[in-house]
């Protein structure tokens, strides 16, 4: 299985929230986690809300092809959420989502933030180990407001259903 290599035609860039490309992959990230867990498409969020608040985006490109994508966003003063990581299937297992994290992780540290949390699918096992060996550990859920912000919802029932689906993790940058 191959590695991400430099040697590749890889191009990560820094995007804004209006870029065609990313938002593709968000619809992507949509239709795989709708996919992976089925009671997520009744619960009427998608990975389109709230791409204003997001303060950096990052799309990897195999050449002219977006392929990958992550971004940053802030939740306070000292702490962001790494959020909408996706990869195409053909693209998995190369280190490419470790690789657009470790990014993320850098941003973050360079922006003066000293913490990052994330949410991720209980039933998402690769994703979850992937964070893990990247030093996230798994944390109390997120009270009410701060799964508003994350998922721009306001519908507290939902987000109570979403929180039995999800896993809740952070690290110190």
């Amino acid at each position: 299985m191959n590695r991400y290599d430099e040697r590749e035609n890889y191009i990560i860039k820094e995007v804004n929230c209006d870029n065609a490309d990313f938002k593709e992959l968000c619809v992507k990230l949509d239709d795989f986690q709708n996919n992976m867990i089925m009671e997520r498409a009744s619960l009427g969020f998608t990975a389109l809300a709230g791409l204003e608040r997001l303060q950096k985006i990052l799309v990897m490109y195999d050449n002219e092809k977006a392929i990958a994508c992550a971004s940053l966003k802030p939740v306070n003063k000292t702490t962001c959420e790494i959020a909408r990581i996706y990869t195409e299937e053909e693209y998995r297992g190369k280190g490419l989502a470790k690789l657009l994290t470790n990014r993320i992780i850098e941003l973050a540290n360079d922006l003066g933030y000293n913490k990052m949390i994330l949410d991720t699918w209980k039933d998402g096992i690769s994703a979850r180990a992937l964070y893990q060996k990247m030093g996230f550990i798994e944390i109390p859920m997120f009270d009410i407001d701060t799964l508003k912000k994350s998922f721009s919802m306001d519908d507290e029932d939902k987000l109570k259903k979403i929180q039995e689906l999800l896993v809740f993790m952070e690290r110190d940058i």
